[in-house]
């Protein structure tokens, strides 16, 4: 049993040390003009994590499908087609409204209003981005505002967790919820305001520890309900 959990958890580290490779190639792929490798890398991320999550025991149905949604999400928004951009906008949407879902055990009636507190910053700072790419939103203006304020409620049960229970797990969900922001933040910046292969690098590496970030805090929540 034992050998077989060792094995396991050398799997586990094995497609970590993957996930973070994929991460730097696509990086460098993108850095240098490699168009093939970038997209291949690109493509294989969420994969990548999926089979991480999948090896390590755990199968919540809910995160399953929001990474899922964030694949085509991301597909979508490649394509740089207007029409496109509209349902990869709600296909994010989605995505942060399932993550949401899974944190919902963690409102309740003692700590709605902290957190509503809480996740003003978050909703500030989201509205100020998309101040900036306005006229660029268009039709989806709407959705992105939704997509804010669910962001924003992410951020604030991720503060008010960790400030009440300061553990591991409430550690990896709130630098989770940051890196979304600063996330969402740098793409509407390069894909709508200042082209940049340094913004496009902030893209990558904050798109790529949120994911992560939560992924670990997924794993510690799940092993609270079945330690062994």
């Amino acid at each position: 049993m034992l050998e077989v959990k060792t094995k396991k958890e050398a799997l586990i580290h094995t497609f970590i040390l993957i996930y973070f490779i994929n991460l730097v190639l696509y990086s460098l792929c993108s850095i240098f003009n490699i168009t093939l490798g970038e997209s291949i890398f690109w493509f294989i991320r969420i994969p990548i994590l999926l089979i991480l999550y999948f090896i390590s025991g755990k199968k919540n149905t809910l995160y399953i499908i929001a990474l899922l949604f964030y694949q085509f999400a991301s597909m979508i928004f490649a394509t740089s087609n207007p029409h496109n951009f509209i349902i990869g906008s709600v296909l994010s949407v989605g995505f942060k409204f399932l993550l949401l879902l899974i944190l919902i055990p963690f409102l309740n009636k003692e700590n709605r209003v902290p957190i509503g507190i809480a996740c003003l910053p978050f909703f500030i700072i989201y509205l100020y981005l998309i101040e900036l790419v306005l006229h660029s939103l268009g039709d989806s203006l709407f959705i992105w505002i939704i997509n804010a304020f669910i962001t924003s409620i992410i951020g604030g049960i991720a503060i008010i967790n960790y400030n009440n229970n300061h553990d591991l797990k409430g550690y990896w969900l709130l630098i989770s919820a940051i890196l979304f922001i600063i996330q969402i933040g740098a793409f509407f910046i390069n894909k709508f305001y200042i082209k940049s292969e340094a913004i496009y690098q902030m893209v990558i590496f904050s798109y790529g520890l949120s994911h992560f970030t939560f992924y670990k805090f997924m794993i510690l929540k799940e092993q609270e309900k079945s330690p062994t």
